[in-house]
């Protein structure tokens, strides 16, 4: 996939970087603002009616001064799987109408990170120095990791470096079916490229700009063949209209070309979002149907669906997977013990259990 950029802010201690040059090189019909030149853009873009929709088609390229690897901001009311983000950039391309990254970021551009010597440098130091037996590291928490790879060339970079590290695992999760960088790459076992995934309605209706799901399938095809472990990601999952039969046809859909030897593991999670998040939505796309449902507070703040509704979807997906893959590595994200148990059948007490539990694919790997 390739993204339309219209404008380049570049910061002015990021002008000498290599990265700026070969990205400006690879987006040539963009305007490019340096330093004061683009804070005049930034203020117009303020003015903007939907800020986020202009600032998808700009991207910022800075230094990043703070740490590049940070714990997945889990909450401790919920079972949390305890990643480790490796911070590559933020925004992205792609409109999904329930990102929760709309919340989260106030800045509507997309940042890309220039400093990459920067980065690795702290990974090794940070893989070295901690005294953790293993790391999972994974690169889309704050962006998805391949949507702007063909300007970066990141991922395969990172592919590279963690194929020398037996101490720790990197998972590339996606949206899009950006995958030729990674094909001319033989990966080792700890490398994992995971695709969202939902049902084909939700995936045309509510994730704008993103790949379809028969290209996402497609991508990941050819990276089994290529010999990549594969993830699938099914959140959010957003039960409206008749939801079973169309994640059934997903799930289908996927084993019909993926072998679960392939799979690393599968993740689900329902639906969820800070309230303000709603507001959010309903200014930039209008009354969005799945927002008003029968939500309550979280423990962690967040609105979620009553929780035996919940254990039906998760039950029900599991059902379906396993059916497929009885032996399926199956978790669920940010859910407590009783739902574990009740919709899964497996007692996850804590994080650490989670942790390890998906530890365990990479040493059944090796």
């Amino acid at each position: 996939m390739k993204f339309r950029i219209d404008q380049i802010w570049i910061d002015d201690d990021a002008v000498d970087a290599p990265l700026t040059s070969a990205i400006i090189r690879k987006t040539s019909g963009s305007r490019v603002f340096v330093g004061e030149d683009y804070k005049a853009e930034a203020r117009k873009l303020e003015l903007e009616s939907d800020p986020f929709r202009k600032g998808k088609r700009i991207i910022r390229l800075m230094k990043r001064k703070g740490v590049f690897v940070k714990p997945c901001p889990g909450t401790r009311e919920y079972v949390c799987c305890n990643l480790e983000i490796i911070h590559i950039g933020q925004g992205c391309p792609m409109d999904c109408r329930y990102c929760a990254l709309q919340f989260y970021f106030n800045k509507p551009v997309m940042e890309i990170f220039v400093n990459q010597d920067d980065m690795i440098s702290e990974l090794h130091e940070y893989i070295g120095g901690s005294g953790k037996a293993f790391h999972r590291f994974c690169t889309g928490e704050f962006t998805d990791s391949l949507a702007l790879d063909p300007l970066t060339g990141l991922s395969s970079r990172l592919i590279r470096f963690f194929g020398k590290q037996r101490g720790a695992s990197l998972e590339i999760k996606t949206k899009t079916n950006s995958v030729e960088p990674l094909l001319r790459i033989t990966p080792d076992g700890n490398i994992v490229v995971s695709f969202s995934v939902n049902a084909s309605e939700i995936t045309r209706r509510e994730e704008l700009h993103a790949a379809s799901l028969e290209e996402r399938l497609k991508a990941a095809t050819l990276l089994q063949k290529a010999g990549y472990r594969l993830g699938f990601h099914f959140d959010p999952i957003v039960p409206v209209g008749e939801w079973k039969p169309a994640y059934a046809l997903t799930i289908s859909k996927i084993f019909d070309v993926i072998s679960p030897d392939s799979i690393a593991w599968i993740s689900m999670g329902v639906l969820r979002f800070q309230p303000v998040l709603k507001e959010i939505v309903t200014s930039r796309f209008g009354p969005v149907r799945y927002f008003h449902d029968a939500f309550s507070p979280g423990l962690d703040g967040k609105s979620r669906l009553f929780f035996k509704r919940r254990i039906d979807v998760y039950r029900f997906l599991a059902d379906k997977i396993r059916l497929k893959s009885p032996d399926a590595r199956i978790y669920l994200c940010m859910e407590s013990p009783e739902i574990w148990e009740q919709s899964l059948g497996i007692k996850m007490n804590s994080s650490a259990d989670l942790s390890n539990y998906l530890d365990e694919a990479f040493r059944v790997a090796s």
